[in-house]
Parts: C-alpha cells; structure tokens; sequence
C-alpha cells in the first residue's frame, strides 16, 4: 500500500455529480465499456494503440476493486461514457495522477473536462492529507491538454518516456511543490532502461556484433552502418549489403 492508498482508502467510496454528470465507482457491469475504451482506435491513439486482449480482462477485473476509479455517467441519457481514475504515481512516490478516458461519441461536449474538474476538486477538498496532483500527458496530444489547461491545470515539466514527449500538469496551487522536480531525473532513468532493453530484444546478430563504443570501431566497419538513425529511440542500424529494415538494430521505422 502507498501513502496515495492509504488516503483514498479513507474516503472511497466516493460519487460525484455535476450538472450534466454522475461519477460512480466502476463496477463489473462497467465491463463492455472497459473493453470498448481500451480497444476504440481513437481513444488508443496517443496511448500506445489498442491494448490487447489480455489487458482487457485484467483491467476488466481490477477497476472494480480500486478505489480512484471512477465510471463517467451522462445524466442526460444515463449512459456511461468513460473513465477517469486517481491512482498512486508510479513515477514519484508519494504523489497520485488522474488519468481520464472518454468515448468519442461523448467528445466536444465539455465532458471530460467537467469530469476531471470534479475528480479534481474532490481530490483536493475531500482527500485528508491529499499530495500533490498530477496529470500525465503526450505534448501531441492537444485534446487532453486543452482540457487540462481549460480547468486551470499548468504545465510544471515535460520528459520523454515511450518514445514520446510528455507534459506533465498539476493544479496551479501546486506548481511550486519541489518534490515534483523529481519526475523528469526519475522519468529519464526509466526511459534509458527501457531504451536499451527494447535494443536488445530487436537486435540482430550484426548489430549484437557491434561495440556499445561505436569510435572503437575500424573505418571498415563504419563503412558497413547505415549512416540514418532509426525508430522512436534514434538508435542506429547495421547492414551487412543491401539496407533492409530487417537489420535494424533498434526499433525499425
């Protein structure tokens, strides 16, 4: 358990309304709609695509039983619409990060972000001994940052982690907790693991062959690399003849 835990364990379960929204802990009737936002190709496109199908059951099985998850319900027609949840932080202990998924049928109605205000402004209000906030999201990803910014959400860094740039967002009275400042030094030392690991699972024998110095290298070998970087981590490609993408040594375009 995290302190995060902890602290939603005193309060959930909690609902939230607004004018036009019902927030209710997700339950296994919230299933189909589970399983619709994590495999709609639009919702998935700045969120590493459609997950799989095993994902799709284990999540379908834990929000349920986790206290932060929410299931968004449009009171106008009682229809579910989307998720939002606030869970412990994997990448700074001691801080929670809402996250937030909407149906694109419920898109451009001001849904979201009237749902991450409440889911916000509970947090804050409700939660005894609260930290801070966080919001997570790509920089390309201008919808959800426009939501974010809409409810008075500010940008306070921005790391790379899976190969994309992210913004990182928290409500404006906590843009001067320092203990945030530790994302982008934590964020980086995840990245770099994860960018040798994926190197290595994809390398071929030649580009196992090569030296992580690549200076050390004779002139003759250099002539045998292809010169372009290749894939999200810009690693670089060794061919033997004919450039194929086959030969990457990291992640091929």
């Amino acid at each position: 358990m995290t302190p995060v835990d902890d602290a939603l364990g005193c309060v959930w379960p909690a609902e939230l309304r607004t004018d036009r929204l019902h927030l209710r802990p997700v339950t296994t009737e919230d299933a189909s709609l589970v399983r619709e936002l994590l495999t709609d190709a639009k919702v998935r496109a700045l969120l590493g695509g459609p997950a799989s199908k095993e994902c799709v059951v284990a999540r379908q099985a834990a929000y349920p039983a986790t206290a932060g998850a929410w299931t968004v319900v449009r009171m106008a027609d009682h229809q579910a619409v989307g998720l939002v949840t606030i869970g412990p932080n994997h990448r700074c202990e001691g801080t929670a990060e809402i996250s937030y998924q909407l149906l694109p049928t419920a898109w451009g109605e001001g849904l979201g972000r009237e749902a991450v205000a409440a889911a916000v402004t509970w947090w804050t209000d409700a939660v005894p001994g609260a930290g801070p906030l966080v919001a997570v999201t790509q920089k390309a990803n201008t919808r959800s940052r426009r939501v974010l910014e809409v409810i008075g959400m500010t940008v306070i860094d921005e790391f790379d982690e899976h190969g994309a740039r992210q913004c990182v967002y928290t409500p404006a009275g906590d843009q001067d907790d320092s203990d945030l400042r530790w994302f982008r030094l934590l964020a980086e030392s995840r990245d770099a693991v994860e960018r040798r690991r994926g190197a290595q699972a994809r390398a071929t024998p030649a580009g196992r062959a090569l030296p992580d110095d690549l200076p050390t290298l004779t002139s003759e070998d250099l002539a045998r690399l292809c010169p372009a970087r290749h894939g999200a981590y810009g690693r670089i490609c060794a061919r033997t003849a004919d450039h194929t993408p086959d030969l990457h040594l990291g992640r091929a375009q």
